[in-house]
C-alpha cells in the first residue's frame, strides 16, 4: 500500500540500499556465484526517455554484468530464474533497483524485460516531494481508508501507475477484469463488465458529452490514483448516489489537480 513514510524516503534511501548491496558482494572468487538460463533484456532511459549509454546492468548473485549500448539497451544472458533483483547505475544519476520473477518458460519472454528510468538527484528529489503531496492529498479524500476495507474492490496506487507508463486513460486500468475497453470515435472507451459503467471523477459523478470523452477532459499524466468496484458491489461514499445499480461497475480516477 502506497504510504508517505515508504516513498517520501524511498528515493533517499535507495541509493544507500544498493551502495551496502554492492559493497556486500564478495570479490571475485570469492564465492560461487550463481548461473541459470534466462536473457534478461532491456532500455535504460531518462525521466524525458533518451537512452543511457554506457550504464552499468547486473544481478547480484548473477555472473553476468554488462553496460548499456548507445542506444540504451542491455542484455544479461545466464541469469537465474525467479525472483531476481536488476542494479543499474551511472555516473550523476541516483541507483536503481527493480525487483523481478523471472521465468524459464519461452511463453513468459515478456516477463524478462526490465525497463529502467534514471533519475537525477534533483529529479530523484523532486519525484519524492511529489509522492508525499500525491499521497497526503489521497489520504485527505479517504483512498486508503477505503483500501483497507473494501477487500474485493480494485485500487490502483500511483506507484502501480508509475510502473504502467500509461500513455493513454485506458491503460491504466489494464488487468482490471471488471473492465473492458471497446473504440469510440475519438478512441477508446471503458465499459464495465456487464455494460454499465459509471464513473466518478475526483469524487463527482461524470456526465460523458460523448463516447471516450474522458481521454480527452482528463489528461493522463495527471490521474493519481484510481478504485474499481465490480458488479454487485455496493461503492462507499462518496461513490455512490442514491439507490446502487449493484449490475454496474464503479470507476473513481483521482487527479493531481482534484485532490489539492
Amino acid at each position: 500500500m502506497f504510504r508517505i513514510k515508504e516513498f517520501a524516503s524511498a528515493v533517499a534511501v535507495i541509493a544507500f540500499t544498493v551502495s551496502v548491496s554492492s559493497a556486500m558482494q564478495p570479490p571475485t572468487g570469492a564465492a560461487a556465484q550463481t548461473s541459470g538460463t534466462v536473457t534478461v533484456t532491456g532500455r535504460v532511459t531518462t525521466k524525458e526517455g533518451k537512452p543511457v549509454p554506457d550504464a552499468r546492468v547486473y544481478v547480484p548473485g548473477s555472473s553476468e554484468v554488462t553496460q548499456t549500448d548507445a542506444r540504451g539497451n542491455y542484455t544479461l544472458n545466464g541469469v537465474p530464474g525467479g525472483p531476481q533483483v536488476v542494479v543499474v547505475r551511472e555516473r550523476g544519476y541516483v541507483p536503481v533497483r527493480t525487483e523481478a520473477k523471472f521465468s524459464t518458460k519461452r511463453s513468459d519472454r515478456a516477463r524478462n524485460r526490465v525497463n529502467v528510468t534514471l533519475l537525477t538527484p534533483g529529479e530523484a528529489a523532486s519525484a519524492a516531494a511529489q509522492w508525499a503531496h500525491d499521497s497526503t492529498g489521497l489520504a485527505k479524500v479517504g483512498f486508503f481508508q477505503r483500501e483497507s476495507r473494501n477487500r474485493g474492490a480494485y485500487f490502483i496506487t500511483p506507484d502501480q501507475i508509475a510502473q504502467k507508463k500509461p500513455v493513454r486513460l485506458s491503460d491504466i486500468f489494464r488487468g482490471v477484469p471488471v473492465l473492458t475497453e471497446g473504440i469510440g470515435r475519438t478512441g477508446p472507451v471503458l465499459r464495465g463488465a456487464q455494460g454499465c459503467l459509471i464513473t466518478y471523477v475526483d469524487g463527482l459523478l461524470w456526465r460523458s458529452m460523448f463516447q471516450g470523452d474522458l481521454d480527452t477532459f482528463v489528461p493522463v499524466r495527471e490521474v493519481v490514483a484510481a478504485e474499481v468496484y465490480g458488479p454487485g458491489q455496493t461503492p462507499p461514499p462518496p461513490l455512490v448516489r442514491g439507490i446502487p445499480r449493484l449490475s454496474c461497475t464503479t470507476l473513481a480516477i483521482w487527479t493531481r489537480s482534484g485532490i489539492g
